[in-house]
């Protein structure tokens, strides 16, 4: 079953206000959180691509919120595509895992090492060495999968030589020669890798958006149990859009029935896809398409949370606006989709000449409600520059 529903943009109300967190280099490209001080506010790290290097940023406390947030560069990373927290080392306290892609093809490895988590003297940057030359990097994700020693590492690239796979931890946490690699699927150019049980079987699968080449999908991948089966073949399952430039993505349950649709920003057609769960085993869903105006620029993510605090979620879409003045960033109301009703997208940013990333959502000045964390690729002459901004939910 697929539905199709061509939408109506609405500019109105005006757009929310913005708050800089850093625009100081260039290229950021993602943004990842954690609460790394312990302080009960959540913290940023960044990787700067064109900068070459990857950032953390602490969240500086509700007076200063909407300030330049207190940031390190926590390591050195040309070409950097995103960065993570993960505690590597297994000593209780969060590191940073950065990925790099063309001209540097490794995996870092941040370790925190102080106290004091601003001060550049604190940070000690190694190479995976079972990372390095593999492929070019875009994603990693910190899980513990095979239920032993410490965290494991989820990751992929992109490119002819790219795959899926995991990172195995050493049983002595700091031997960073023991992570082995483990390959799970061929991939073409990966955006998104969620850890899901999608068969409600008990363990983790993995559900991912590839953008390029003969697997081009959004799919998930079937764990084959634990310990030594996880080494074994995984079986993969196509949810939808085969054949599509497929971008970010998200999961949440937007119709409250109790399970989680599969949301899907993709480029081919210019749309976003809502894929809803037919059977138990994840194997069956339903469709439902929803057309992206091209005033808001070329699709890049999505995200769901709710934004206007009636109980259900909302989406917030990210673009590219190619260098035009666009409004890159817009939310949909969780209502309309809920009941096929009109679908509109409302402003977020404003108009600018942006190359927004992935959205994340939450709650940055304490206020009761959702706003937008994300990143703007700041390069070259198609942008204004924004780096890494937050946007103040108006709805109180």
């Amino acid at each position: 079953m697929i539905i199709w529903f061509v939408p109506r943009v609405v500019m109105e109300p005006e757009a929310w206000e913005m708050h800089t967190v850093d625009a100081s280099s260039s290229g950021a490209d993602g943004v990842k959180m954690a609460d790394i001080n312990n302080d009960g506010f959540l913290d940023v790290v960044t990787g700067w691509e064109e900068g070459g290097m990857t950032k953390l940023y602490l969240h500086p406390g509700l007076e200063k919120v909407e300030e330049w947030w207190p940031s390190v560069i926590v390591g050195n990373t040309p070409n950097v595509e995103d960065a993570v927290f993960a505690d590597v080392d297994d000593d209780g306290n969060l590191d940073i895992v950065s990925c790099t892609e063309n001209g540097s093809e490794k995996i870092f490895f941040h370790y925190s090492k102080g106290s004091d988590l601003l001060d550049e003297v604190n940070w000690e940057q190694l190479v995976l060495p079972a990372s390095d030359g593999r492929m070019p990097w875009m994603y990693a994700e910190p899980i513990q999968l095979d239920g032993q020693y410490g965290v494991d590492i989820v990751a992929a690239g992109k490119g002819d030589r790219s795959q899926l796979g995991w990172f195995e931890a050493p049983s002595n946490p700091t031997d960073i020669n023991g992570w082995q690699w483990h390959p799970i699927s061929s991939v073409g150019w990966i955006m998104s890798i969620l850890l899901k049980d999608m068969d409600e079987d008990g363990d983790q699968d993995i559900v991912i958006t590839d953008r390029r080449l003969s697997l081009q999908a959004c799919r998930w991948l079937e764990n084959p149990g634990v310990g030594e089966h996880q080494k074994e073949p995984w079986e993969s399952h196509i949810i939808g859009a085969k054949n599509l430039e497929v971008m970010f993505m998200d999961m949440a349950d937007l119709n409250q029935d109790g399970k989680e649709e599969v949301v899907v920003t993709e480029r081919t057609k210019q749309t976003i896809r809502i894929f809803s769960r037919l059977n138990k085993a994840g194997t069956k869903w339903a469709e439902k398409i929803i057309d992206i105006p091209l005033s808001t620029g070329n699709a890049k993510s999505v995200e769901a949370g709710d934004l206007n605090g009636d109980g259900i979620p909302e989406l917030v879409l990210s673009t590219n606006t190619d260098g035009e003045a666009k409004v890159g960033l817009t939310w949909l109301d969780g209502r309309d989709l809920m009941n096929n009703g009109e679908i509109i997208f409302k402003n977020i940013s404003g108009k600018h000449r942006a190359k927004y990333d992935k959205v994340e959502l939450l709650d940055i000045d304490r206020d009761g409600d959702l706003d937008v964390l994300i990143c703007e690729e700041n390069y070259g002459t198609n942008s204004e520059g924004l780096g890494v901004v937050w946007y103040e939910n108006p709805f109180k």
